[in-house]
């Protein structure tokens, strides 16, 4: 008998650890390389914080295990409590990205950051996934009948998450609307809805713009009364990467980054100078977080380079299959916004990194080196690997979890 009884419980256990099998390998992945080019791209950072490179390796150790804690956590979570608390966890995440605009702490130009009991935290970075939940909960819902239903019920609530985010983090912003853009694009929501709403938001947004240009150009003023948001610095990366107007030195040393991240992935060849020989890791700045991409591209050239574009490509490939068996609108709704979410964040981050796009201080996701970025992200995986969980789960008939339908057709068409 206690020998059954150890069956049993072994089983129990080898379902909770199931999910999808490419997710667990690429956070697998992601985690090793998270650990080499930290190690290998935070020569300059260690001079100047006076540590060494094995020290900060080890503290982005700590996050990843941290991380990989969160994902095992996340992923035994039934989705029933996912969309049972998808309100309560917007109003959460509201209310704080609030409190951070008004009373958080300024780093780089924006005040993004928050401290909680000693913990410094981007509070952006997992309002991301609250802001994803509760669209995924009010697609589901499908009580937008009309356009004005629409506008109250998910536009609206939408616009007050993101303007907050945006002010502080045009980028973060705006990668965040665009997920929420393509989740709505790919619902059953009219497209006429969207349509509508996307033109509220250019002509609110141009006639923002214009106001202030126009109460700058009555002042005659080139300092910005609006000092506090991230409108100015915008308007100056957009314009150096134009080439247009006049460069300050602080402009200057933005430019500095991007020629030498493009003499990193210049200088990478084929197959790189192998880790740990990069030689630009020395004097470029954010070399581990904002450029890491550029270092991985000139220690193992042309082929690693690629290897981490294909990675998140398998992400988003593997997203898609996750999605197109679920027949709940939340659970395919919350598996594509992360996905996105994630993907969007680092073909940026890749982008910025060879001159296609302006700074924009995006990191690669769970690469780059950084607390609230990888457990953030960690947060994402877990979730999604609940999805695949519950799935799988249904599939076999051992899941308790009702608010997924496995659909047997498609798997029957795999077999």
């Amino acid at each position: 008998m206690p020998k059954k009884e150890n069956i049993t419980e072994n089983r129990r256990f080898s379902v909770r650890l199931k999910g999808d099998k490419s997710l667990w390998a690429l956070v697998i992945v992601f985690s090793l390389l998270s650990l080499v080019f930290v190690y290998s791209s935070s020569s300059r950072i260690a001079v100047m914080e006076n540590t060494t490179t094995f020290s900060i390796m080890i503290k982005q150790m700590n996050f990843i295990i941290a991380g990989l804690v969160v994902i095992f956590i996340c992923h035994l979570i039934p989705l029933r409590v996912y969309r049972t608390l998808s309100y309560i966890v917007y109003l959460i995440a509201l209310i704080i990205v609030i409190i951070t605009l008004f009373a958080g702490e300024s780093r780089n130009e924006g005040t993004r950051w928050i401290s909680f009991f000693g913990f410094s935290f981007q509070p952006s970075e997992f309002a991301k996934i609250a802001l994803v939940m509760f669209v995924a909960k009010v697609l589901e819902e499908d009580k937008m009948k009309s356009f004005k239903d629409f506008m109250i019920r998910l536009f609206i609530p939408s616009m007050l998450f993101i303007i907050p985010i945006i002010w502080e983090g045009f980028s973060t912003g705006s990668i965040l609307a665009f997920t929420i853009f393509i989740m709505l694009l790919i619902s059953n929501i009219r497209f006429s809805y969207i349509a509508k709403a996307a033109g509220i938001v250019l002509l609110l947004a141009g006639l923002a713009y214009g106001i202030y240009a126009l109460q700058r150009a009555i002042r005659n003023d080139d300092e910005n009364h609006l000092s506090t948001s991230r409108i100015e610095t915008v308007e100056k990366r957009i314009m150096g990467f134009l080439e247009i107007g006049e460069s300050t030195g602080e402009d200057e040393a933005e430019n500095d980054q991007v020629i030498y991240s493009k003499v990193a992935i210049a200088t990478g060849g084929i197959a790189g100078k192998i880790p740990g020989n990069g030689t630009l890791r020395h004097v470029l700045p954010l070399s581990n977080s904002d450029y890491i991409y550029s270092i991985i591209v000139e220690e193992t050239g042309l082929i690693g380079g690629v290897f981490v574009i294909g990675l998140y490509f398998w992400l988003l490939y593997s997203v898609i299959l996750i999605a197109k068996v679920c027949r709940k609108v939340f659970s395919s709704m919350l598996v594509c916004g992360l996905g996105i979410l994630i993907v969007t964040q680092a073909l940026i981050h890749i982008l910025v990194n060879v001159g296609l796009l302006p700074v924009t201080g995006q990191t690669l996701p769970m690469i780059s080196s950084g607390g609230s970025s990888v457990l953030a992200v960690s947060i994402s995986f877990g979730m999604m690997i609940s999805v695949s969980r519950a799935l799988q789960d249904e599939q076999s008939g051992t899941s308790d979890n009702t608010d997924i339908e496995y659909s047997i057709e498609n798997q029957d068409e795999k077999k």
